[in-house]
């Protein structure tokens, strides 16, 4: 499924290779037809925004918003275990996972980086790409909301994987994590505050949108890679950004 991994590339660094293939990035999302016309249509504006940008100011706009805003981090799990020692694990069972998908990493990033983890999702069966992005829903909800608060054309792309999501955000845990950190821009003192806190998400149901007894198997039982608790509502994210 190419449509994950054309979504995936949106949010890397932006360069002039990719910036001149945005045309056909849009043209295989229209030919599979896996998101609806809304969000096509949202997808289209955010290519023609890229497209209208000087490419030295659209590449500091993207350092702004997910390299300098820590609640906007495209690591997923910085938003469930923050720097705490279960992190190290989680990475690592994830790295198992993409091996076993006869994947290997070839970029300085880390396995939880967004892009990498969807251009994973693409490579595997269209309803196990559902069910594993159904287990972050949370945390893509709060970056979409997150984004539409700076008013960035970005958060098309996530509110696209919600859409391909096989389970929902939970309202409740996404417009609790807004009220703790609503993705302003961070003074140096609150980014060194922030990338100090432990973790930016209770490791919960209600943060992560899963089911205990509903894990994906092509995911190697991805939920519990993620040390994620069964029940209990989040009481706050961690980060006081906002």
């Amino acid at each position: 499924m190419k449509t994950l991994k054309v979504l995936g590339t949106l949010l890397t660094y932006p360069s002039a290779d990719m910036v001149g293939a945005l045309p056909e990035f849009l043209g295989i999302l229209k030919k599979e037809k896996w998101l609806p016309a809304d969000s096509l249509k949202a997808l289209d504006h955010l290519t023609d925004w890229m497209v209208g940008q000087d490419l030295l100011d659209l590449q500091e706009e993207f350092v702004a918003l997910f390299d300098r805003t820590p609640s906007l981090c495209l690591h997923l799990f910085e938003h469930v275990h923050g720097d705490s020692r279960d992190r190290g694990q989680a990475l690592v069972d994830l790295s198992e996972v993409y091996k076993d998908a006869g994947l290997l990493i070839n970029t300085e990033e880390m396995p939880d980086f967004l892009p990498l983890f969807l251009e994973y999702l693409s490579v595997i069966e269209t309803e196990d790409s559902r069910q594993n992005l159904g287990e972050i829903a949370n945390v893509l909800g709060v970056l979409a909301g997150r984004l539409k608060n700076r008013q960035s054309p970005y958060a098309a792309v996530f509110e696209a994987l919600i859409e391909a999501a096989a389970r929902k955000p939970n309202a409740k845990a996404v417009e609790e994590a807004l009220k703790e950190s609503a993705g302003k821009v961070s003074t140096l003192e609150e980014l060194d505050k922030s990338w100090e806190e432990q973790q930016a998400f209770d490791n919960t149901l209600q943060t992560t949108g899963q089911d205990m007894d509903s894990a994906c198997p092509k995911a190697e039982d991805m939920l519990a890679r993620m040390n994620l608790s069964p029940d209990g509502i989040p009481k706050s994210t961690e980060n006081k950004e906002a």
